[in-house]
């Protein structure tokens, strides 16, 4: 990933020179990273927000940081999901429905209750992309697609730029460790809460009847 670190500093330095190039690669960094599974969204999270706050100042530059990564993720996930939808997605969607597990996948996605394929959307450790490709090989709603698409992204960016700030992952990398154990705590506390509440009356947790 050297070669990704180092189009970063040539992006930084090209917008230090061309300010008004700042929004354009904040819209356009998130956008790869939903396309190409191998880039890290914490590093170009951290980076916008970087770029931004110098900028602009920790509020604004914050919520632009925000804005401009959530939009930039989603428009290049629902782009893929238009392609494959519009292409070879009935024919993959065969193979899925042969597999057991590729089975449960769909059925957990075209079912009506939505809170466990959120929770695994919004999980910043997978890979967007292959998350998105699974999807995509759905008979999702595009209504409910956008949906979970664009709150797991708000999530996941929320998630990266408050705890990226607070371990300082730009100048420390290996704090995403730390990151991870507290997302996993959070996650547990979650599932714990969502159990707790899942069989009383009127819960909104509660598994829908098909």
């Amino acid at each position: 990933m050297n070669w990704f670190y180092e189009l970063l500093d040539n992006i930084r330095l090209l917008i230090q020179n061309n300010f008004w190039l700042a929004p354009f690669f904040g819209l356009v960094l998130p956008f790869i990273e939903a396309i190409l599974p191998t880039i890290p969204l914490t590093v170009i999270v951290a980076f916008n927000l970087s770029i931004f706050s110098s900028a602009f100042g920790a509020v604004q530059g914050t919520l632009l940081a925000i804005i401009l990564s959530t939009l930039g993720s989603f428009i290049g996930m629902f782009l893929i999901f238009l392609i494959i939808r519009a292409t070879f997605a009935e024919y993959f969607i065969k193979k899925v429905n042969e597999n057991k597990y590729g089975k449960i996948f769909i059925n957990a996605v075209e079912g009506k209750n939505v809170w466990l394929v959120l929770m695994l959307l919004s999980n910043p450790f997978l890979p967007s992309s292959i998350l998105n490709y699974a999807l995509s090989l759905t008979k999702i709603k595009v209504s409910k697609y956008i949906f979970l698409t664009l709150t797991s992204r708000l999530i996941i960016i929320l998630f990266l730029v408050f705890l990226g700030s607070i371990f300082d992952i730009q100048n420390h990398p290996l704090n995403v460790l730390w990151m991870m154990i507290v997302y996993f705590v959070i996650l547990g506390l979650w599932i714990l809460y969502i159990r707790s509440r899942r069989n009383k009356e009127h819960s909104i947790f509660k598994d829908s009847d098909k």
